[in-house]
């Protein structure tokens, strides 16, 4: 048994509820894949389900972090492939739900992005490199360090240079042999992975302005404010993230609470259409629509008849 269940979507477009709706029907657990809800105490800004919710239906990867720790993305795959393999154990299937595509995609890659763990003196120094050049010399650079890279990334991708280079610097190797090495460690499942993007834009823009509001009815100002006094002075990863950055600069006094609002609500308009993008662009995923739960469970439901 190798099965492995992807519900993915933007923010605010139901995935919580209906993977809860799975839970009911199928012999499945969840996997939370939200980089916010690793982090116990960031609770209202990450939408993360509520206790009595947690306690019925678990979600697992949710409150297993301290504000203060850092996670990379390395250390995710290697504990998601953990619970995968304890819920197969259990004669289960793993249900990952969430909207960080970045999890996903080191999930389906096979891990490769534990590669993205690269120092940020590295990361200043491919960054100082293109700000004292251009991106041509970046890819010139690339090009004469490691052919075989550069030939497989376009001369305008500028966020495959900077990455590769940073993967460049940190490493003995050429990144062209270490992903040549790592693509023989890969770890494939039988993946079903569901996209769930709502039918008209419009709606989905709905769905984020009535979640901000509710997030400021259930307090979403006084756990910012609780997090700040109760960690003061300290690096918390998760505060720099859409919602509690907004929130976190409105109490310093940046600015007031109407800008402070449509800060939040535009970005994370912008971070939804960056996911649909995403998610329209990935391979071997079927489109749903958060409203048509018979199609997704008949999808399911012939998924797992074989086990």
């Amino acid at each position: 048994m190798n099965k492995v269940i992807s519900l993915m979507g933007p923010t605010a477009s139901g995935k919580t509820d209906l993977a809860i709706s799975l839970k009911k029907n199928f012999n499945i657990e969840i996997i939370s894949v939200d980089s916010v809800m690793f982090y116990k105490e960031f609770n209202i800004g990450s939408a993360k389900p509520d206790s009595k919710t947690l306690i019925d239906f678990p979600h697992r990867l949710v409150n297993i972090l301290e504000p203060c720790q850092k996670y990379s993305v390395a250390q995710f795959y290697q504990d998601l492939l953990i619970e995968i393999s304890n819920i197969h154990s259990m004669k289960k299937i793993p249900l990952l739900v969430g909207g960080s595509m970045m999890y996903f995609k080191t999930f389906f890659s096979g891990g490769l992005s534990k590669l993205d763990e690269i120092s940020d003196d590295t990361r200043k120094k491919v960054a100082d490199m293109l700000k004292n050049n251009n991106l041509a010399y970046l890819y010139s650079y690339l090009k004469k360090v490691d052919p075989e890279s550069s030939n497989k990334i376009h001369f305008n991708d500028k966020y495959r240079i900077v990455r590769v280079l940073e993967i460049y610097f940190s490493n003995k190797d050429k990144p062209s042999d270490i992903f040549n090495k790592c693509s023989e460690n890969v770890q494939y499942f039988d993946n079903l992975n569901l996209s769930i993007i709502p039918n008209e834009r419009k709606i989905l823009h709905n769905n984020i302005e009535k979640r901000l509001n509710i997030m400021f009815e259930q307090g979403f100002l006084n756990e910012v404010s609780n997090l700040k006094n109760k960690y003061t002075g300290l690096y918390l990863p998760a505060m720099q993230t859409i919602g509690y950055k907004q929130v976190n600069e409105y109490l310093n006094g940046g600015y007031d609470t109407h800008v402070m609002k449509s800060k939040m609500l535009f970005a994370t308009r912008q971070l939804a259409k960056r996911q649909i993008t995403w998610l329209r662009h990935l391979d071997a995923t079927t489109v749903y629509s958060s409203t048509d739960y018979d199609n997704i469970k008949y999808r399911v439901s012939n998924f797992l008849e074989d086990i």
